[in-house]
C-alpha cells in the first residue's frame, strides 16, 4: 500500500487534493494531510511516508526546508512539489534537493495524478533491483559471516565475559559499530522456504536479504549476523555519533524501513520474511537476554505467523526463556514446531526415525533430543498454567522415560502426537492473541468514529506497525480496515439522519469528515443518494 502525505497550508486546497486522491482506483493509498510543514514533521516522526506531495511556498518552514528534513531522516521518500509560482529557480533547487517532480497548481488534477503514478512506478522499480542478488554471490565465499555468527553465539552463551575486548573484537569483525554506544536489535526470519531451494540457495538468499537491508538502511550502520538457514539478527546504531534527534528517531526510522525491506524481499527474492524490533536501544551486556526475548516473541507471532513486523517493549506479551537445541540435525525439526508447521513436522519426524541405524545408543540420543524440543515447546505454551501441568504430569513423565515405549515405532508415534498437539495448542493461543487485537481495534474505531482513523493512528492504538496491521486485518477478517471504517461511518450517518434534526454539516463532523461536501460525495458513492435525499425519503415513508 502506498503511503502519501499532502502538505498544503491552504486547507481548501489540501482537502481537495485529499478527496481527489481518495478516488484513484488503480493505486491503493493510505492518505494523510498536513496544513503546515510542522504538522507534516509530526506525522513523519510517527510513521514512514512513501511520497510527500508538498507546496513550496509556506510560512515559517517552506517546502524546500521540509524536503531537507525528509531527506535526512527518510532518504527513500519521494517528494513532489506543488506551487502556483512558475519560477525556474525553485524547480532547479527542488530537483537538486532530491525532488522527483515539480508541478504548477494551474496544471490541474491530471498532472498531479500522472506525477503520483510515475513516482509510484519509481518506487516499484526500486523494489526490483537485480544488483542485490549479484552482490550477494560475491559474499558467499567470505569467512566474515561465519566469524560473526561464532562471535554472536558466544555472546549468547558467555555474555559479560566478552565485553572486555569488545572494541578489538568489533574491528576484527569489520564492524562500524561503536562499543561505547547502545545498540538496537532486529531479529528476522525467513518464514517459509520453497522445496526447490537447496542449502546453498538458502544461504545465498539470506545474504540477499542482508544486502537489501544495507541498501535501505542509509541513516544507520549495522552488523548483520546470519544464525542459521532461517534466522538472522541485525545490530544497529546511528550512522552519526550523537544523533540530534536521539534514539527515538532512529528507532522510528528502523521500524519504518523494515516495511520496505519486507516488500523488496517478497518482490525480488520471492521470500516471506518477518521481523521483530526492540523499541529502544539496549546496552551491549543486555544483548543476549534481549535477543532471546525477541526470538521467542517472533515465534509466538500473530495472524498466520508470516510477513510480520512486530515491536517488542510496549505490548504486554509473555516472554519465555529460550532453550537452543545445539545439534544441527534437529534444527529443522525445532523450527517446524516453533513455527507451527504441522505437515512439515510430521514429515521430518518420519524421515528422522526411519533413517536411524539399528543401534540403541543412537536411537536413545535421537529420542531425547526430540523430547527436549517438545518439552521446551510445552513450557512455552503452558508456562504458569498449574492446571495444565497437573493434567499433563503423566504425559511429561512418559516423555522423559524412553523405557515406557516398547518399540521404536511406539516412541515415534508418541512424540509425533505430542508434537502435533503442541503445534495446534500454540496456533490456538496465537489465534486468541490475534482475535484480542482485532477486537481491540474494532472497539477503538467504533469509539473514535468522529476522529482521525488513519493507519498510523490505529497502529499506535494496538502497538503494531501500520503496514503489518493493514495486512493482518485483511488476513483475519477478509476485508480492508478502510472498508470497515467506511461501513461504520455510513451506518452512523444513516442513524443520525433518521433519528435527529442535526444539520448535514454537523453529521459530517460527527462521523469523521472535515467538510460537508466531502461527506456528501462519500455518502452518495456508498448509498446512491445524497444525505438530504436519504432524509427526505425517510420523511415521505
Amino acid at each position: 500500500m502506498l503511503r502519501l502525505l499532502i502538505v498544503e497550508d491552504e486547507p481548501f486546497t489540501a482537502d481537495g487534493l485529499y478527496e481527489m486522491l481518495s478516488d484513484v482506483p488503480d493505486i491503493e493509498m493510505d492518505l494523510y494531510r498536513a496544513y503546515s510543514a510542522e504538522e507534516a514533521i509530526e506525522w513523519m516522526s510517527r510513521t514512514k511516508m512513501d511520497i510527500v506531495l508538498s507546496d513550496i511556498r509556506m510560512p515559517e518552514m517552506d517546502g524546500l526546508q521540509l524536503q531537507q528534513w525528509i531527506q535526512a531522516r527518510w532518504p527513500r521518500c519521494k517528494v513532489i512539489f506543488l506551487t502556483g509560482i512558475s519560477d525556474i529557480q525553485y524547480a532547479q533547487q527542488a530537483q537538486r534537493g532530491g525532488g522527483v517532480d515539480y508541478i504548477l497548481k494551474t496544471e490541474g488534477d491530471e498532472a498531479i495524478l500522472r506525477s503520483v503514478r510515475r513516482t509510484w512506478s519509481v518506487l516499484q522499480e526500486e523494489l526490483h533491483n537485480e544488483n542485490i542478488l549479484l552482490r550477494a554471490k560475491g559474499q558467499l565465499t567470505e569467512m566474515l559471516p561465519i566469524l560473526r555468527r561464532e562471535w554472536f553465539m558466544a555472546m549468547l552463551e558467555q555474555g559479560d565475559q566478552l565485553m572486555d575486548n569488545l572494541d578489538i573484537r568489533l574491528l576484527e569483525l569489520d564492524s562500524p559499530l561503536n562499543p561505547g554506544d547502545r545498540v538496537m536489535l532486529v531479529c528476522g526470519r525467513v518464514d517459509r522456504w520453497s522445496d526447490d531451494y537447496s542449502m546453498s540457495d538458502q544461504t545465498l538468499l539470506i545474504y540477499g536479504i542482508q544486502n537489501i537491508a544495507e541498501e535501505y538502511f542509509e541513516r544507520v550502520v549495522m552488523l548483520p549476523v546470519m544464525l542459521d538457514a532461517s534466522y538472522f539478527v541485525w545490530l544497529i546504531q546511528p550512522e552519526r555519533s550523537g544523533e540530534t534527534d536521539g534514539w527515538g528517531s532512529v528507532a522510528l526510522y528502523i521500524q519504518g524501513t523494515l516495511e520496505s525491506i519486507q516488500q523488496t524481499c517478497r518482490a525480488l527474492l520471492k521470500l516471506p520474511v518477518s521481523f521483530i524490533c526492540h523499541e529502544s536501544a539496549v546496552e551491549w551486556k543486555d544483548i543476549a537476554q534481549t535477543f532471546q526475548q525477541l526470538k521467542q516473541n517472533l515465534i509466538l507471532g500473530l495472524g498466520n505467523g508470516e510477513e510480520m513486523i512486530l515491536l517488542f517493549g510496549r505490548e504486554e506479551v509473555p516472554v519465555y526463556a529460550a532453550t537452543e537445541v545445539s545439534r544441527s540435525v534437529f534444527s529443522n525439526l525445532e523450527i517446524a514446531v516453533e513455527m507451527g508447521k504441522e505437515t512439515l513436522f510430521q514429515k521430518l519426524m518420519s524421515d528422522l526415525f526411519h533413517r536411524l541405524p539399528n543401534q540403541f545408543s543412537v536411537y536413545a540420543q535421537t529420542y531425547y533430543a526430540v523430547a527436549v524440543i517438545l518439552l521446551h515447546q510445552w513450557n512455552k505454551t503452558h508456562r504458569g498454567d498449574n492446571a495444565a501441568l497437573a493434567a499433563a504430569e503423566a504425559t511429561i513423565r512418559r516423555l522423559l522415560d524412553l523405557n515406557t515405549h516398547k518399540t521404536k515405532e511406539q516412541a515415534e508415534r508418541f512424540l509425533s502426537e505430542m508434537g502435533i498437539n503442541l503445534i495446534r495448542q500454540g496456533k490456538q493461543k496465537q489465534d486468541e492473541r490475534t482475535d484480542r487485537i482485532i477486537r481491540k481495534l474494532n472497539r477503538y474505531i467504533t469509539e473514535h468514529l468522529n476522529e482521525d482513523l488513519s493507519l498510523a493512528v490505529l497502529a499506535d492504538a494496538v502497538y503494531l506497525n501500520a503496514s503489518y496491521l493493514s495486512n493482518l486485518y485483511k488476513i483475519c477478517t477478509g476485508r480492508n480496515i478502510s472498508d470497515y471504517i467506511a461501513e461504520l461511518r455510513i451506518e452512523r450517518a444513516k442513524t443520525l439522519l433518521a433519528e435527529s434534526n442535526a444539520k448535514v454539516q454537523d453529521i459530517a463532523v460527527a462521523v469523521g469528515f472535515g467538510t460537508a461536501g466531502y461527506f456528501t460525495r462519500f455518502f452518495k458513492k456508498h448509498v446512491g443518494v445524497t444525505p438530504q435525499e436519504f432524509r427526505s425519503r425517510l420523511s415521505v415513508e
